[in-house]
């Protein structure tokens, strides 16, 4: 009975004759729920991946926690302490200022951050996005390390000399002026985040706590960890070592507004993307109200001969459901290969519409990242099917509670 009931809903799928129209409907809540599949996975995987790029950049460059010492340390006896620390990976001193980068064309501010050679090898994110240059002889005399864009727009290459002027006073002879230092450029970087790329210069730490009249001291100790989701111990344990020494701050608490701004709108997007596979459900119900009316006759016929209500149900359940899983399956093969491939599909765009898609400027990042989730791309199925079947459930128990003396009597 079950293999009959499958034929009849796969005769009843293939509509013919005067029963077009019932299939163009069916075809297009397919291609409504197809789409709004599609758009779901490819909109999470976006939000995903910009959150996971933003995070990375940004503790990449500021660490996981940073701390800023309240009075004079012993830098060495610090950094040791604090890498006896369980869950501690790695620990970057530095001094971070503003300054300004002068050449003879112009002058750009900065953000300029005073470093060991070793450190900024380390800091994989610059090291390993070296666009130009090398930083094999960053720390040996005055040289300095700028951002792509930074270097790019100041109309620098590698050899000019740059002047970091600080705008702090000094006393001279002639009266005060701003203290400046003269520095070689020998390498430029960028990071994938143009907010940093266009902002960030980097100096040997001796020569910085010189130039800022810092003498021993440090700024900001940056802390990368294990996990960077569980900082809360970690924290604590700082505080039980240091006592009130250091003022603490994560990524987290300093990026929080961000944060939960992205989270925010990543649930609204979904909510509004789910109502396109919503209204696409909408139309498996009028397209099967259609069907069950075109196929009154057959379905009275179906009754005198045997076939029960629930059999009725299964065989346009299984039509209406259909639709709603194969738009479901093609959207969603259509939504990964669309967030797998959305940095070529970007830069094919960019090419043809002579433009930039995703500017660096509004969007932080220089291009649009993707991250897929089975997690989000099962809840999007999910929903689909389960829209779909509730969709279908209607019309099809309308088809079983049919009369079939009544319709056979005015045939």
């Amino acid at each position: 009975m079950i293999a009959t009931e499958f034929l009849l809903a796969w005769r009843y799928i293939k509509s013919k004759g005067r029963e077009r129209a019932i299939s163009a409907i069916a075809s297009f809540s397919l291609i409504g729920i197809a789409l709004g599949v599609a758009t779901l996975i490819v909109v999470t995987s976006v939000m995903n991946g910009f959150r996971k790029e933003f995070t990375e950049r940004v503790v990449g460059f500021n660490g996981h926690i940073s701390i800023y010492p309240t009075k004079e340390i012993n830098l060495d006896e610090t950094v040791d302490k604090l890498q006896k620390i369980n869950g501690i990976k790695k620990v970057v001193p530095g001094i971070e200022k503003q300054a300004l980068i002068s050449n003879r064309r112009n002058v750009r501010g900065s953000l300029t951050y005073g470093i060991r050679q070793t450190d900024l090898q380390n800091k994989s994110l610059i090291s390993e996005n070296i666009v130009s240059g090398s930083l094999e002889s960053f720390g040996n005399d005055n040289e300095i390390v700028l951002g792509h864009s930074l270097a790019t727009r100041s109309g620098l290459i590698l050899g000019d000399e740059v002047v970091l002027i600080v705008p702090e006073m000094e006393e001279t002879g002639f009266g005060f002026i701003p203290r400046k230092k003269t520095f070689r450029l020998v390498a430029t970087f960028k990071s994938g985040m143009h907010e940093y790329d266009k902002s960030v210069a980097y100096i040997p730490l001796n020569i910085s706590q010189k130039l800022f009249k810092m003498k021993n001291h440090i700024g900001v100790i940056s802390i990368f960890t294990d996990n960077p989701l569980n900082i809360k111990e970690i924290k604590s344990s700082i505080r039980k070592e240091f006592q009130n020494l250091f003022v603490i701050t994560d990524w987290q608490s300093s990026n929080s507004s961000f944060m939960r701004a992205v989270e925010i709108e990543r649930n609204v997007m979904f909510l509004i993307l789910t109502l396109i596979t919503l209204v696409a459900s909408f139309n498996i119900v009028s397209c099967m109200i259609m069907l069950v009316k075109d196929k009154e006759k057959d379905i009275a016929i179906l009754r005198t001969v045997g076939f029960s209500r629930a059999s009725i149900t299964r065989i346009f359940f299984t039509v209406g459901a259909s639709i709603g899983i194969t738009g479901t399956f093609v959207g969603s093969v259509l939504g990964l290969l669309f967030s797998v491939n959305i940095k070529n599909i970007q830069q094919w765009l960019e090419s043809i519409l002579h433009t930039q898609v995703f500017s660096p400027e509004v969007y932080f990042l220089t291009h649009l990242p993707s991250l897929i989730r089975p997690m989000d791309v099962a809840l999007t199925i999910s929903v689909s099917l389960f829209l779909s079947c509730i969709a279908t459930l209607y019309p099809a128990r309308k088809a079983s509670k049919l009369n079939p003396m009544e319709i056979l009597r005015y045939a």
